[in-house]
């Protein structure tokens, strides 16, 4: 009796170790099948990895943060571990290059030269035959010469400028030449500016009758003048100046 209640009593424990041993062998399969998976991604990491570093110093492929998405499961976080390392090395936006500044073009250089105004190119311009008009003195001798005030007066709206020798004739009523146009006395002179209004000087010279010979020429009925620069002519109604001694001179333009 007591033989039978050991064997009845020893006989619930076997299908306990059969059981045991089935879920040992279980467990074994498993955590084989668990290192091969974590073999397989580590392997696949590592390939991913090698992939990126082989590329050309451009910025590095997005493989081996696709493979750590895939593996929620592993056996006790290996196959974590190791797309982990690989993950923040396949990311290569650290190592892209950097786009230089770009440079800024030069800036043209300030002109030195200041703007001309209307006023200064009206200052400059030359005074034209149709913005002048004309006045001419009575004689004033001296010792046997004759010197006439010939005067250039600015009508314009500006100021205009004059330099130089003007051409002077005498004409007769008919606009015949009486004998030949003034010949130039003394140097050059600076420039005038005449503002509107004002009046530049010329002086005409001749003789005396009986000074140089007893012959004088024709009484005129024009004079005709060339400003300097100009080749447009303007006439002035007059009787003066009689030449005698074959003497007719004109200064060039000066101020008063």
């Amino acid at each position: 009796m007591s033989d039978h209640s050991q064997t009845s009593g020893a006989t619930p424990r076997r299908p306990w170790r059969a059981s045991a041993a089935r879920a040992g062998k279980s467990r074994g399969r498993w955590r084989i099948a668990a290192v091969a998976a974590s073999a397989t991604l580590l392997a696949v990491a590592t390939a991913a990895c090698d992939s990126g570093g082989g590329s050309s110093g451009g910025p590095a492929a997005s493989a081996p943060p696709a493979a750590s998405a895939t593996t929620p499961t592993g056996g006790g976080g290996t196959a974590g571990d190791a797309t982990e390392g690989s993950g923040t090395e396949g990311s290569g936006t650290a190592g892209a290059p950097s786009t230089p500044p770009a440079t800024p073009a030069p800036s043209a250089p300030a002109s030195s030269t200041p703007p001309v105004s209307g006023q200064a190119r009206a200052t400059s311009a030359r005074c034209t035959a149709a913005r002048l008009g004309l006045g001419l003195s009575a004689p004033n001798p001296g010792a046997g010469q004759i010197y006439y005030d010939l005067r250039l007066i600015n009508k314009g709206p500006g100021s205009c400028t004059l330099r130089g020798f003007p051409g002077v004739s005498l004409l007769a009523g008919d606009g015949a030449p009486i004998g030949t146009p003034a010949t130039r006395e003394g140097g050059q002179l600076p420039a005038v500016t005449l503002a509107p209004g004002a009046a530049a000087h010329i002086t005409l010279h001749t003789l005396n009758k009986g000074i140089k010979g007893s012959s004088c020429w024709p009484r005129p009925s024009l004079l005709q003048i060339y400003p300097p620069g100009s080749k447009d002519a303007m006439t002035l109604a007059t009787s003066a100046p009689v030449v005698c001694g074959d003497t007719f001179r004109v200064s060039a333009v000066s101020a008063d």
